[in-house]
C-alpha cells in the first residue's frame, strides 16, 4: 500500500491517502511525502515509473538491503542511510534501512526498522502549519539515523569500563566471548558509519556536489561531524576491545608457560632418577652393586643429592 501525505491549504491540515496506483496525486500542493514502507514490489515499480526514476537508481532504492550511498539524477536524489536498531552491541540482528528519494517538492521514503520506537522517529514530522520542506524531512531523518548510534555508543562506554575491570580481576573465557561478539558488531557498525561519513565528506569537499545544492555548508558540516565522531568512537572502542583480547590472551599464555615451566622442572629432576631406577631394575645376575650391603641406601642418597642439586641449580638460575 502507498501512503500519500500532503498539506491541504483549504483545510489547513495534513491529509493522508492510501492507494495502489498514483494518478493525479502528484498535482497536490507541495511538499508531498510518498511512504512506500508497506508497498509491494509492483507498487514500488509503479512509483518509480511515474516519477521517471533511472533504472539503476530505482533498483538501489527498492532493494531490501543496500549499503549507505548517495546518487543523483536530474530531478531526484537517492540517499540511503542505515541506523542502529538493536538495544546494545552484543549482537546485531538487522540495521534500520532508510531509503530516501527526494526532489524539491516530493519525498519518497522506504524505511525498514524492527524496533518500534526508532521506526516512529524515522517518520517525517508533519508541521501543524504546513511550513515544512522536503529538505527539512531529509535533514530530520539524517539526524535521527546519527542519533540512533550515539546514545548506545555512550552507554557502551560505561559497559566497556566495567568489562575492563572484570577482565583485570576475574578474566575468564565467558568474558572473552563477550568481547569477541562486541568486536564483531563494532566492526560492522564502523563500516556503516564510514560509508555515511564519506557521503557527507564528499559533499563538503567536492565542487558542484548535488548535496551541496540541497543543503547549506553548515548543515553538511553538521552531518559530517556527527558521523565522523561516531566513526571515531567505534574505532576507539574496537581498539580498546582488541587490547583487552590481546591482554587476556597474553595473560593466559603466560599462565600456561608458568605451568609448563613447573612441569619441565619436575621432569628434569625425575629423568636422572628414572635412569638410575631403570639401570638397577634390570635384574642381571652380574651386577656388583646389587651385592653391596648398603647399596639401597647409597642409591637413595645419590637420588636425593641429584634432586636437591637440581633444585639448587634452578634457584641459582632464578627459574623458581
Amino acid at each position: 500500500m502507498i501512503y500519500i501525505h500532503y498539506f491541504d491549504p483549504e483545510l489547513a491540515a495534513w491529509q493522508q491517502r492510501q492507494t495502489q496506483q498514483i494518478t493525479n496525486e502528484l498535482r497536490l500542493s507541495a511538499p508531498i511525502w510518498l511512504d512506500l514502507s508497506n508497498a509491494s514490489i509492483d507498487e514500488e515499480q509503479h512509483v518509480m515509473q511515474i516519477l521517471a526514476i533511472a533504472p539503476t537508481v530505482a533498483e538501489d532504492f527498492t532493494r531490501q538491503r543496500h549499503p549507505p550511498k548517495f546518487e543523483a539524477q536530474s530531478d531526484f536524489s537517492l540517499l540511503i542511510l542505515r541506523g542502529y536498531a538493536d538495544p546494545d552491541f552484543t549482537e546485531i540482528t538487522r540495521s534500520a534501512q532508510v531509503n530516501l528519494l527526494f526532489s524539491r517538492d516530493i519525498l519518497v521514503s522506504k524505511v525498514q526498522c524492527h524496533e518500534p520506537q526508532l521506526a516512529n522517529l524515522l517518520t517525517p514530522q508533519l508541521s501543524a502549519q504546513g511550513a515544512v520542506s522536503v529538505l527539512d524531512w531529509v535533514k530530520q531523518l539524517t539526524l535521527v539515523v546519527s542519533g540512533s548510534y550515539l546514545g548506545k555508543l555512550l552507554n557502551f562506554e560505561e559497559e566497556l569500563s566495567e568489562l575492563e575491570d572484570d577482565m583485570l580481576h576475574k578474566g575468564n573465557d565467558e568474558l572473552m566471548a563477550t568481547m569477541m561478539r562486541n568486536r564483531s558488531v563494532l566492526r560492522k557498525v564502523n563500516r556503516n558509519l564510514a560509508y555515511q561519513k564519506d557521503i557527507f565528506a564528499a559533499a563538503m569537499y567536492e565542487e558542484q556536489h548535488p548535496l551541496a545544492g540541497h543543503f547549506s555548508n553548515t548543515d553538511l558540516r553538521d552531518f559530517y561531524e556527527k558521523f565522523e565522531r561516531l566513526h571515531s568512537m567505534t574505532d576507539m572502542y574496537y581498539d580498546q576491545l582488541s587490547d583487552l583480547v590481546h591482554g587476556y590472551m597474553s595473560t593466559t599464555s603466560h599462565q600456561i608457560n608458568e605451568r609448563m615451566k613447573v612441569l619441565t622442572m619436575v621432569s628434569t629432576i625425575f629423568i636422572p632418577l628414572t635412569f638410575l631406577a631403570g639401570i638397577y631394575g634390570m635384574n642381571f645376575h652380574n651386577m656388583p652393586e646389587l651385592g653391596l650391603q648398603n647399596g639401597y641406601f647409597i642409591t637413595l642418597a645419590i637420588m636425593l643429592l641429584i634432586g636437591l642439586g637440581s633444585l639448587v641449580w634452578f634457584k641459582f638460575k632464578n627459574w623458581w
